[in-house]
């Protein structure tokens, strides 16, 4: 199942051994008078990845966004 997410947060261990990602939705609420009153955010999902799994995703999507030029 896909998730939209547009938002994002981050956050080390003291150690630096452990990296918190939580995956955010921001959506705009929308009033009776058709004006948006404020933003809800939502917590997707929040993952805990160890050092090397974090630097091999680092690693990825900066390799990704470098060699996409549709990005």
């Amino acid at each position: 199942m896909l998730q939209f997410t547009n938002g994002f947060t981050c956050a080390v261990n003291q150690e630096k051994g452990e990296v918190m990602i939580t995956f955010l939705q921001q959506s705009p609420q929308i009033g009776d008078d058709g004006k948006m009153t404020s933003v809800k955010t939502e917590e997707i999902v929040s993952l805990v990845m160890g050092r090397v799994v974090t630097k091999n995703l680092l690693d990825s999507l900066t390799e990704i966004l470098e060699t996409n030029d549709a990005v």
